[in-house]
């Protein structure tokens, strides 16, 4: 097997890099991390590289993973969740032996107090292409509406494990096993799979003969930085 991209969804206050550092800061061959430039206050650890798009309109990031055994991609919040991902799906095709791991849902628990209709459809969203959600600094203040954020996606037949994130031991080694649970096949071989899998068809991606989004992913953290 060639090396692992995991993928990385947050929220704005998830803590996803500084958690993924701790959890593998003993993992060899040592992983590589690529995230965006609103992290760089966040560590000076020597793993991360960071990407930054200055126009949504250009490529997204300059996606260079490395020869190692896992390389970590956190996407950003300040953009559009399917363009990212469409772009990540295409530059694939040009790198081999490289297949994408585990996708990551970091959600700062804090957020789901007072939810709104923009947050929960972007969480449908990522939820759909996710294989995790993790929840982060839980407090009993949103205990009860992380519960029901579990049970909404239970009661859809999400196939994603849920976890609370402790502050010290967590089960990573589950957390990262590439074992795909994600609704999405975007990432999956197309020879595979029957037409109302394939990606042009993904709810989330499939495009009007305009060209826009069949269905479009609200942005509700755009002027977060």
């Amino acid at each position: 097997m060639g090396a692992l991209l995991h993928l990385v969804l947050e929220t704005p206050g998830a803590r996803s890099l500084e958690l993924l550092l701790d959890a593998t800061m003993e993992d060899e061959p040592e992983p590589v991390f690529l995230a965006p430039t609103y992290h760089e206050d966040d560590t000076n650890d020597s793993r991360v590289c960071f990407w930054k798009a200055s126009d949504p309109t250009d490529e997204i990031f300059d996606f260079k993973p490395q020869p190692s055994k896992e390389n970590f991609l956190f996407l950003s919040y300040n953009l559009d969740l399917a363009d990212q991902i469409e772009e990540i799906r295409e530059k694939m095709h040009g790198i081999e032996d490289l297949q994408v791991g585990r996708i990551l849902l970091f959600i700062q628990s804090a957020l789901l107090a007072e939810p709104n209709q923009p947050l929960i459809e972007w969480l449908d969203a990522a939820a759909h292409f996710s294989d995790v959600m993790l929840f982060v600094d839980r407090t009993n203040g949103c205990a009860a509406a992380i519960k029901t954020l579990q049970d909404r996606y239970a009661s859809l037949r999400f196939p994603m494990e849920t976890f609370v994130l402790a502050k010290k031991i967590n089960p990573w080694a589950r957390i990262l096993d590439p074992t795909p649970r994600r609704i999405s096949h975007v990432f999956d071989a197309e020879d595979l799979l029957e037409r109302e899998d394939l990606h042009q068809n993904d709810r989330y991606l499939q495009r009007l003969a305009n060209g826009d989004r069949a269905r479009s992913i609200p942005n509700p953290f755009a002027i977060i930085t």
